[in-house]
């Protein structure tokens, strides 16, 4: 067996360095396991005995491990010396994934083993600036960390809805639009947080349909204000250079689509320029500014005509949409995500229909995920959870 603490002594300049390695070896052979004995960590990790037992000791001391009892005391164990038993202390950082949307800020704080703790969610006026934007995320957070105890969490990932580089920073557009989604986060929140992550909110849902998905090339395709991509090609999120990979304002060059706007968006607009030219609808009893793209496909449901021709325009754009970004990069699956995703039946049902016109693309599958309105809310969560086990242990303070 190799034992890396062995090859330098105390003083040297690599063992301090061996020493972290030999006790994340340790923790990360603890994290999908429930119970395991230190016999199986020496297997587990190709480490001595006396190495496996100091690490342990050590992550036992820093509140990442808990010791159980002993294999006797469990009543497993009868004959020789009673074999010592770790598990992960799930508890012991505590994680948060923030979505922060056109419309509304979502957090979720939950364990290392991704049960959640507490989900919260404030409303933002969709034209508010990026400071504004900042100052309610702050209040939510602070809020919710002063409630459950936590004086600085394991990872903090927010998901925007604007394309992220590797820095967590968007490119600069005329429009401002990117720039207020996503502001300097990092200056207004890393004092919260041990680990740091800015991301594009398609690209966290890609992630949290990753850990479901069969297929391996794939896109979760957000459509609600606007069309955003996480695109997995052969089981690799792309991100591509400035984090544009999957990014929709492609859509302005082509025929029939003309710009990035998102199913929602266009069937509640597109039925209140109706009702405001005098178009008949049940959706009259609902004042004109009012009607939500809910109510729009509630009105379809009862065979309302302009309901039933709005679905139909989403239906052939969304058509449009699958059929060039699933060609292009030779697609299996297209996973409607996001809170509009679980009432898009009606209108995938029109899209598949266009698509069967077209022989080459009769392989794409469009489905909506499994996962809710809140799928980028898990994928930070998701990815907040692997910053940690790639990072740990670090000092943390007690819950």
């Amino acid at each position: 067996m190799t034992d890396s603490s062995n090859q330098h002594s105390a003083t040297e300049p690599g063992a301090t360095s061996m020493r972290r390695l030999n006790t994340q070896k340790v923790l990360k052979a603890t994290w999908d396991r429930g119970l395991v004995t230190a016999s199986e960590l020496i297997e587990l990790t190709s480490l001595t005995r006396a190495t496996v037992l100091n690490q342990a000791k050590e992550l036992v001391a820093t509140g990442w491990l808990r010791e159980a009892e002993d294999t006797r005391a469990a009543g497993a164990y009868s004959k020789g010396r009673p074999a010592l038993r770790y598990e992960l202390d799930a508890a012991k950082s505590v994680v948060a994934g923030i979505d922060a949307g056109q419309h509304r800020i979502s957090l979720a704080l939950a364990d290392l083993r991704g049960k959640e703790i507490e989900r919260r969610s404030l409303s933002v006026e969709p034209g508010a600036c990026g400071e504004e934007r900042l100052r309610i995320t702050e209040e939510l957070l602070r809020g919710t960390l002063e409630k459950h105890g936590v004086q600085k969490l394991g990872a903090l990932v927010i998901g925007v809805p604007a394309p992220v580089d590797s820095g967590g920073f968007s490119p600069k557009v005329a429009d401002g639009f990117w720039a207020a989604m996503n502001p300097d986060w990092r200056a207004q929140l890393a004092e919260y947080t041990h680990l740091f992550s800015v991301e594009n909110d398609a690209n966290l849902a890609a992630v949290a349909e990753l850990g479901l998905e069969e297929s391996d090339s794939f896109a979760a395709l957000m459509v609600g204000e606007r069309f955003g991509a996480g695109v997995v090609i052969d089981g690799h999120l792309l991100r591509g250079t400035h984090g544009l990979a999957g990014e929709m304002r492609f859509l302005s060059h082509v025929t029939g689509v003309g710009d990035a706007l998102g199913l929602g968006y266009l069937a509640r607009e597109q039925a209140r320029h109706a009702l405001a030219g005098g178009a008949e609808s049940s959706l009259r009893r609902i004042p004109a500014e009012l009607v939500r793209a809910e109510d729009v496909f509630q009105a379809a449901a009862q065979q309302d005509p302009l309901a039933l021709e709005i679905l139909e325009s989403l239906g052939r754009r969304l058509a449009k949409v699958v059929a060039v970004i699933s060609g292009f990069a030779g697609l299996q699956k297209v996973i409607l995500s996001g809170a509009m995703a679980g009432i898009l039946q009606p209108v995938i049902d029109i899209a598949d229909r266009e698509l069967a016109r077209e022989a080459e693309l009769t392989c794409v599958q469009l489905a909506v995920s499994e996962l809710g309105a809140e799928v980028a809310l898990q994928g930070a969560i998701s990815r907040g959870i692997e910053l940690v086990r790639a990072t740990a242990p670090f000092e943390t303070q007690k819950r």
